[in-house]
Formats: structure tokens, C-alpha cells, sequence
């Protein structure tokens, strides 16, 4: 494993964001084999996705179902060079008192139990050395920037319908079948007000290039 000193990153601008801008967070970048992947930095994160009334509602019975739709773009443009999709569910068994995780992305799905509270919120919100990008479609000395849109429980069938089909089929961190569903992103990036779900974050990461080896 190349560690992250493997990856120079390039200070964030400091230009003042508007209040409906996605939110800058600060991420570490990893070679790992033939993947780029990705760690969130405190303070920053998705746990923010979930508000008191959000948590609670882990205990409730009714499926919790996080969706994270991930763009890597040049550092001047929407154009990806790479997306990645995961897709997260936690559900509350009020009889064995335990949380049932399940976690979906390329390269397949885990399911196991936990009993925490916290440990459920966890599992649904973390970010840890995530394969997002294979390294090719990377060149070295390119800047590049890594965009995230993050829905709580989204109510269109349609687009659990697309989560469905392309967690079905693999990807990998590629290109090859984005679609409309990929399609839509920049729109829900810039505009929060038009996506379905109970919550939504929309982060970006500092900009980041792999140095010749």
C-alpha cells in the first residue's frame, strides 16, 4: 500500500463559500493497490446527515436507507473521470434488540448485526479508505477533485430503482454505466432544493494530484 504521503494536496482557496454552496471537506487520499481511495478527516464527515430526530428513528423499526453518489472530476469541470455509488441500510429488530446492517457498492454486499445505537449510525455514516477511482483514469500531475451527494432515505422510486440496477451490474469506480442516474448529479449538486429524500449533503473535497512516481 502507497500511504497518503504518496498523493501531494493542495491547500484548500479561501475565498468565501455562499451559505448554498456544497460544503468543502477536508479528505485523505490513498493509493491502495491499482485503486485511489478515500478517508474523511474530523471534523469532517456525513454524520451531519442525521440530526437527533434522525437518529431516534434508527430504533423505530423502519428501514434507514443512506445513499452516497461520488464524482471525481478535473478541478475545472463537472466532466467525472471516475463515480462510485454506495448504498447503506440499517434496520431495528424491536424483538432481538439489534441493528441489521447491510452494505452495498461494487464489488459486492455485507450484512451482519450490531446492537449499539451509535455502532448502527456508524456503519451507515463512515468513510474509511473507500475504493473510489481506479488509478489510470488518474494522470499524474492532473488536478483533480472529488464531489459527494449524500441522501437520507430518498423517496423516488426512481431512483432507488437506479441504485438497484447499477449496484446489480459493478462498476467499479468507472464510467461505463453512469447514465441518467449519474447524470443527474451536477444538477442535485448545485441545486439541494430538487432532490427527494429526507435529508441531503453535498461536500467536496480540496483539490489533490498523484506526483510521478
Amino acid at each position: 500500500m502507497r500511504l497518503a504521503a504518496a498523493l501531494a494536496v493542495l491547500a484548500l482557496a479561501t475565498a468565501a463559500l455562499a451559505d448554498d454552496s456544497p460544503e468543502p471537506q477536508r479528505m485523505r487520499f490513498v493509493e491502495n493497490g491499482s485503486y485511489l481511495t478515500v478517508s474523511t478527516l474530523p471534523p469532517g464527515g456525513i454524520g451531519k446527515l442525521f440530526d437527533t430526530k434522525a437518529y431516534e428513528a434508527l430504533k423505530t423499526g423502519i428501514a434507514s436507507t443512506v445513499v452516497i453518489r461520488i464524482l471525481i472530476t478535473p478541478g475545472d469541470s463537472d466532466v467525472p473521470v471516475a463515480e462510485q455509488l454506495i448504498q447503506r441500510q440499517v434496520v431495528y429488530d424491536v424483538w432481538d434488540e439489534n441493528f441489521s446492517v447491510q452494505l452495498e457498492q461494487p464489488g459486492g454486499t455485507k450484512k451482519f448485526k450490531v446492537k449499539p445505537h451509535a455502532e448502527a449510525l456508524k456503519w451507515l455514516t463512515v468513510i474509511d479508505d473507500l475504493p473510489v477511482a481506479r488509478l489510470d483514469v488518474l494522470p499524474y500531475d492532473k488536478v483533480f477533485v472529488l464531489k459527494m451527494v449524500v441522501e437520507l432515505n430518498p423517496v423516488s422510486r426512481e431512483t432507488l430503482t437506479e441504485v438497484r440496477r447499477w449496484l446489480s451490474q459493478g462498476n467499479g469506480g468507472g464510467l461505463d454505466r453512469g447514465g441518467a442516474f449519474f447524470g443527474s448529479f451536477v444538477s442535485v449538486f448545485y441545486n439541494p432544493k430538487i432532490a427527494e429524500a429526507d435529508r441531503i449533503l453535498r461536500i467536496r473535497s480540496q483539490p489533490f494530484f498523484r506526483p510521478p512516481p
